[in-house]
């Protein structure tokens, strides 16, 4: 076993930096430091899929570099402020570090592959679901990363910062390329192996911010969770400087 663990981390390693030649590319965005979390799809929906996960997070110390991207109204059935145990669940995790920010309105389909009028519609509603926690975001990423010219254009008009699949995109017009990648989707057991190797190898060999997103509910398999635990556990081993 160990011999296997072995060879799959040097053809790991030899994967990440003969394959992504963008790993010396990735900018550092100082305002995350070396390491965030992003977690995609906070909904009262996913509340006890989401108490696992922050459990980890809190294990390792890392509040502040999570993000929590709330859908305000999951599905045009959800809407937070009707949920006491989801924004009080919020609260807390905000006073502990945890930032607060926006992950479309509803999350039904493109939503934001739209015109400049439901761009400014969609925002202003989520905007508001989001003061009831006292909270204005600085951050948003689009459902499923689809995000039309005009609805970007009216995000970084309200001066809010967009986080893309492959890319950031601030208000002041720059434009970087960013590291960030998702390894727990539905993660079967047998792919354990490569995927914390091919974590690890990129976080120790990026020069940008490493940028770990998360889904609920797909990451809360056996394997997903316990990549989650290792990968933590050797980010806080090797630094966030």
């Amino acid at each position: 076993m160990k011999s296997l663990r072995n060879a799959i981390t040097l053809i790991v390693v030899a994967l990440v930096l003969l394959s992504s030649s963008s790993l010396s590319r990735p900018a550092y965005v100082p305002v995350f430091g070396r390491f965030a979390i992003l977690v995609h799809d906070v909904s009262p929906g996913y509340l006890p899929q989401l108490r696992q996960i922050t459990a980890v997070i809190d294990e390792y110390g890392l509040q502040n570099e999570t993000y929590l991207f709330v859908i305000p109204d999951h599905g045009g059935e959800m809407p937070i402020w009707k949920y006491r145990e989801f924004m009080e669940f919020l609260e807390e995790l905000r006073r502990k570090g945890y930032h607060i920010e926006l992950h479309g309105y509803t999350h039904i389909g493109d939503e934001f592959s739209c015109n400049v009028s439901t761009a400014e519609r969609k925002l202003e509603l989520g905007l508001k679901a989001l003061s009831y926690l006292n909270v204005t975001p600085k951050y948003f990423i689009a459902p499923r990363y689809s995000l039309s010219r005009d609805a970007l254009s009216v995000l970084l008009w309200h001066n809010v910062t967009v986080i893309g699949e492959d890319f950031i995109y601030f208000p002041n017009g720059t434009v970087e390329p960013i590291y960030n990648r998702e390894y727990t989707w539905y993660m079967p057991s047998f792919l354990l192996p490569y995927e914390l190797t091919s974590a690890e190898s990129a976080y120790a060999n990026i020069n940008g911010t490493f940028f770990l997103s998360l889904h609920p509910e797909a990451v809360n398999n056996k394997a997903g969770m316990k990549f989650l635990k290792e990968f933590l556990r050797f980010v806080s081993r090797s630094g966030l400087g």
